[in-house]
């Protein structure tokens, strides 16, 4: 007893701030079997903050700040997206993101920065309160070196960076031990590379000639990504827009995506260059940044070299995840970008709705031009209007009140019955583009393909599955013939792999395929459903394949 009243105030501090951060890294380890991977990370911030920081004490809280910091945002992240927090998400995507971010989830965000607000008041706080003895800066160096030291053993005796590639990247755990050791090489990587690749190449197949009967044109192919669009059916939840996702004249299916919550890139990436972000392990979420200017083959450039001109329409910017400099890498020069887009686009309206129907008068006009030159069009629409916080209402109360007050008592969500409402406006406006595209195209043909790029962060709550759940990574893909008949080989598999889509996609419009496409293709037929898959010789050496061809460079 005597010991403890003998205690000063900062001592009492510390005392308090040990009893805070053990249980505090514990709750975001989640599981005893990476605790001392987070304990052995808090003695390494310790370390570094007591070196820049004389006092114990102050050094202590501001690692707490640090541990509470991380392992938050981490959470939060998880939670959204089912990806933990790494090093490249700070200087690959927070820049251009974090504005998108806060607007779309401010009501997760804003109180989470208020928390954080709060901790570093506090620490500063305890620094002007004390006046302890600073510790000598030999001693200091001792202890980071020892707390570097331990951390480095521990790491790299719990598995290393192979451990943390993936697995515990994409897990409800180690959200605090995870950051840290993707500062150690668990990604990413300064030069990506396959974690799927074989030493030995396999040949690729001969090309295929087209499938369309001489003398027709081809077909046009028009692509539209709805964004954060699923079909409820797939949770047991009625809807009376089943067409929307599966018409009854075409092909269509369950689309297996990478990601949950966000990321529509890493989906674009797929079907643009029919390569599996997961093939690059922890380095999936940055393919638009480190993959730039490495891909050599890709669905535009092959469209481009068998006659067709092309234009996209983004929803975001150029500069938004470096959007635009990877879409010119893979081929894709004709670009619009909705937030760049002048009058009559009304920029107002758009930032406020983010309605598909403006995307779609656009592309129409994008499509007119370039069907003038007599040339096949390769036209692709990325939407908006269901992406974000759906706690959000997007438009008035008045508008689908019978949809929003039947979604909320099928599911029980008010998050649901604001999708449903987003969705009721995506498919008039759908409608209301078929209509005016059948009339623009007079006859001539068309392949329109419709995907999900992922499913809203909402249907874990919802479902009550965790973000990791298979389930929360499927959305839906259709591809309906317009003014011709899809070819009779192609069937529609129930479950598409996202990467596989553009293969289908050509199949579907009769086009050649190249020798790549051509070997796509025989993957296709052979595992619909998947793609990646580590075990599976026959990709890893179609990967090397690409690789010694010039198709990827990864040099």
């Amino acid at each position: 007893m005597q010991g403890l009243a003998s205690m000063d105030a900062g001592q009492w501090l510390g005392v308090a701030g040990l009893l805070i951060i053990l249980p505090l890294v514990a709750w975001f380890e989640r599981r005893p079997a990476t605790w001392h991977l987070g304990f052995a990370t808090v003695i390494l911030f310790f370390g570094l903050t007591h070196l820049l920081l004389p006092g114990r004490t102050m050094a202590l809280w501001t690692t707490l700040a640090l541990v509470a910091t991380i392992g938050a945002v981490s959470k939060l992240k998880y939670r959204q997206l089912g990806f933990n927090l790494l090093a490249g998400d700070l200087y690959h995507l927070a820049p251009s993101s974090f504005r998108g971010v806060l607007a779309d989830h401010a009501k997760m965000v804003v109180p989470a920065l208020f928390g954080m607000a709060a901790v570093a008041a506090l620490t500063v706080t305890i620094d002007m309160m004390l006046d302890e003895p600073a510790t000598p800066l030999p001693i200091r160096l001792e202890v980071f070196a020892a707390a570097a030291c331990l951390y480095l053993i521990t790491f790299r005796s719990s598995g290393g960076t192979s451990r943390f590639r993936f697995q515990l990247l994409t897990q409800d755990r180690a959200h605090l031990s995870a950051f840290v050791a993707s500062l150690f090489g668990a990604g990413p990587s300064r030069r990506p590379a396959f974690v799927d690749i074989d030493a030995e190449p396999s040949p690729l197949l001969p090309p295929a000639p087209a499938k369309q009967p001489p003398g027709d044109p081809w077909p046009h192919i028009i692509m539209v990504l709805h964004e954060s669009t699923f079909d409820p059916r797939r949770f047991g939840l009625p809807v009376d827009v089943a067409r929307f996702f599966s018409p009854t004249a075409g092909l269509s299916g369950t689309l297996n995506v990478e990601v949950f919550g966000g990321s529509s890139l890493q989906s674009e990436f797929s079907i643009l260059t029919g390569l599996s972000t997961r093939s690059f392990g922890s380095d999936s979420r940055y393919v638009f940044h480190l993959l730039d200017g490495r891909i050599r083959h890709s669905l535009p450039l092959h469209l481009s070299a068998i006659g067709y001109s092309h234009a996209y329409l983004s929803c975001d910017s150029p500069s938004f995840l470096n959007r635009g400099s990877f879409y010119r890498s893979v081929g894709l020069t004709d670009v619009a970008y909705a937030e760049t887009l002048p009058t009559p686009f009304d920029g107002e309206r758009w930032r406020r709705e983010h309605h598909d129907e403006q995307l779609y008068d656009h592309a129409l006009g994008s499509l007119q031009e370039q069907a003038a030159s007599g040339k096949p069009c390769f036209l692709s629409i990325s939407t908006l209007m269901n992406h974000g916080d759906h706690h959000r209402r997007v438009f008035a109360d008045d508008l689908h009140t019978g949809i929003r007050r039947e979604a909320d008592a099928a599911a029980d969500s008010a998050e649901y019955g604001e999708y449903m409402v987003r969705l009721a406006e995506t498919v008039r406006a759908y409608d209301a583009f078929r209509t005016r595209l059948d009339a623009m195209l007079d006859g001539r043909p068309a392949i329109i393909v419709r995907f999900g790029d992922h499913q809203p962060s909402f249907t874990a709550s919802m479902t009550g599955r965790p973000p990791s759940d298979p389930m929360l990574y499927e959305t839906f893909y259709t591809i309906e013939a317009v003014n011709c008949a899809l070819p009779q080989a192609v069937v529609a598999p129930p479950a598409l792999d996202v990467a596989y889509l553009s293969t289908l996609t050509l199949l579907a419009a009769g086009a050649p395929l190249d020798p790549v496409f051509a070997t796509r293709a025989a993957l296709l037929e052979a595992e619909p459903a998947t793609y990646f898959d580590p075990d599976n010789r026959l990709k890893r050496r179609f990967h090397r394949a690409l690789v010694e061809a010039g198709m990827i460079d990864l040099s």
